[in-house]
């Protein structure tokens, strides 16, 4: 009794499976148990094995692509009836006023030091001597250069902007887009190759003299040389200093309103006695953040001096200068002029003069120049750039010279001789070529869908699976899960007392009672 009641239960899972698989979906599975010679029920078999394993090396292949997190820019040109005005940032190539100079005993005993002029000549003189050893000359010039910045850069800030050009006395006309500005539209940074630069429609919340203002930013809702920003300016060379400033005109650069500008690096220069037009096309940049290739970031956890000292947000360029001047604080115990240092550091400008501070601080200026530097500086997730037309023609034109000379007159440069009027004046006109702009954005190659619906056409394909035929097989779990519990909750029967003799006069027959779940 008791086999045959084993056999009845073994019965009755293979009757389970038989079920499912004779009456499953998945394409080729059935025919290897519905086929009678044993030579088909081998190759159905076989198929059956390499199409599964065939598809699990595919479906392996898709995973893997997947976690590598592929991505691809997708270019979209939109048309927009308002345009944000970018920030506009403008510096004189000249650093530090004649006058200014002359007044300060100790800055131009340093400017006598520094050996620039020598260093000058020398340069001038390679061209005529062809034994001059001219890689030598240019270093001597340029370390008697970098030895005038040190010493300037000691000063404080205060008198670093007295000694500089001022806004006021360089601003002769300002208009944007048909309305006039002035000096309030502007704000005021100290850059220490170009002395004061001045910033029009910046995020900050100060003008050039330290009064409130409002930190919304201009918008354009017309494009073309009509509807920018006009301005004239007095780029005072009577002002430069000859053996240090070798060009004269304007720096100017356009950039986001959060972005720190770094006018040594970037911008173009405006020549006096011209009108520089500068035409622009809007370029959008969205980057996907890790584990995405591009691994962009919005500079959290990131140090940015930049963010502390003037309330910038985070840039590539912002991080590497910081990285540098970490480094410098860290290994020569002093702040490089060149980058932002916080005041609540309380580290003093690098002394070019003091021993063994020079080495050190040229050793990580060669580092940064060459990318050295052992810094984390992912790009940011978002970027705008400024595609620059730049075009120009003389201003004062022959004609209209002597209207523009009448009209300085109530201006401080109108005792400026009329022939050097060329030589003093800047007029710049930058505005957007069209109200359109270009948006890149980096796309994920393979979402989770994608990879669902590709592992389903793949294993659709080889083995027929769907997800109607993953739902049979959980169906044969439960059912055979079900069995295991009803046979270990099932109670044995009581002991009783049984007749062997009337059990031989019955006939003997065995119920199997067969439960379908």
């Amino acid at each position: 009794m008791t086999l045959l009641k084993t056999s009845c239960e073994v019965s009755t899972l293979r009757q389970l499976g038989w079920t499912i698989v004779q009456h499953t979906s998945a394409h080729g599975i059935p025919n290897v148990f519905r086929s009678r010679h044993w030579f088909r029920k081998l190759v159905w078999t076989a198929f059956v094995f390499f199409a599964l394993c065939c598809a699990l090396w595919q479906c392996t292949e898709m995973v893997l692509t997947y976690f590598s997190y592929p991505s691809h820019d997708k270019i979209t040109l939109i048309s927009s009836a308002k345009l944000k005005f970018p920030a506009v940032t403008i510096c004189n190539l000249n650093s530090v006023r004649l006058s200014s100079l002359n007044r300060s005993f100790a800055m131009f005993t340093s400017l006598q030091d520094s050996g620039l002029e020598m260093a000058h000549r020398r340069n001038r003189s390679h061209i005529w001597n062809s034994s001059a050893d001219f890689p030598d000359e240019y270093v001597q010039y340029a370390g008697a250069f970098k030895k005038f910045a040190s010493e300037f850069n000691q000063l404080s800030d205060e008198q670093k902007t007295e000694m500089g050009h001022n806004l006021e006395d360089m601003l002769i006309f300002c208009n944007f887009h048909g309305q006039e500005c002035n000096t309030s539209f502007f704000s005021r940074f100290i850059n220490y190759k170009f002395g004061n630069c001045y910033t029009f429609n910046s995020q900050k919340t100060t003008d050039v003299e330290g009064n409130l203002i409002s930190i919304e930013a201009l918008n354009i809702t017309k494009a073309g040389f009509m509807y920018g920003l006009h301005l004239e300016l007095f780029i005072q060379q009577i002002e430069y200093i000859r053996d240090m400033t070798h060009s004269a005109g304007i720096r100017l650069l356009i950039h986001d309103q959060s972005q720190m500008p770094f006018p040594e690096d970037e911008g173009v220069n405006i020549p006096p006695g011209a009108e520089t037009d500068i035409g622009m096309m809007k370029v959008h940049i969205k980057r996907l953040k890790s584990p995405y290739e591009s691994q962009c970031t919005e500079g959290e956890n990131v140090k940015n001096y930049y963010k502390d000292s003037y309330g910038a947000g985070y840039t590539r360029e912002a991080c590497k200068r910081t990285c540098a001047q970490q480094s410098i604080m860290e290994n020569c115990g002093c702040s490089h002029w060149e980058f932002a240092s916080p005041k609540e550091l309380h580290y003093t400008k690098c002394n070019l003069s003091t021993p063994g501070v020079r080495d050190c601080v040229e050793l990580y200026e060669f580092k940064f120049a060459h990318d050295d530097l052992n810094c984390h500086c992912p790009l940011q997730c978002m970027e705008e750039l400024y595609e620059l037309t730049v075009s120009g023609s003389q201003w004062p034109s022959t004609a209209f010279i002597g209207s523009f000379s009448r009209s300085l007159k109530a201006f401080r440069a109108f005792q400026i001789a009329q022939s050097s009027r060329r030589d003093n004046f800047v007029k710049v006109v930058v505005y957007f070529k069209q109200l359109n702009y270009e948006l890149i954005e980096e796309e994920p190659s393979m979402t989770e869908i994608d990879l669902i619906s590709n592992m389903g056409g793949l294993v659709g394909l080889w083995v027929g699976f769907s997800v109607c035929t993953l739902a049979e097989f959980f169906e044969l779990f439960i059912d055979v899960l079900l069995f295991f519990i009803q046979r270990c909750l099932r109670k044995a029967p009581p002991e009783v007392y049984r007749n062997p003799y009337l059990e031989k006069q019955r006939p003997g027959y065995i119920s199997c009672k067969t439960t379908t779940i």
